[in-house]
């Protein structure tokens, strides 16, 4: 969430002032990207494990392995 706020500032503020729409602050704009797409992907990644825990959970209460269901 930190990510996407952060990158939606720099790109206003890069939008507002013609100054910095320069090949100087190009690199910053790439290095913020990469930086979101890199904690997107990592919260995406703990949101699955997290999801599958809960239903591996699940099933354990139910009594059955949730690995093997068919026993």
């Amino acid at each position: 969430m930190v990510a996407l706020i952060v990158g939606a500032a720099v790109s206003l503020i890069r939008g507002l002032i013609p100054a910095l729409r320069t090949e100087q602050w190009e690199w910053l704009t790439w290095v913020l990207l990469a930086f979101q797409v890199i904690v997107l992907v990592t919260a995406m990644v703990y949101f699955v494990r997290f999801l599958r825990e809960q239903k591996a959970d699940y099933w354990r209460e139910r009594g059955k392995d949730p690995k093997h269901p068919e026993v």
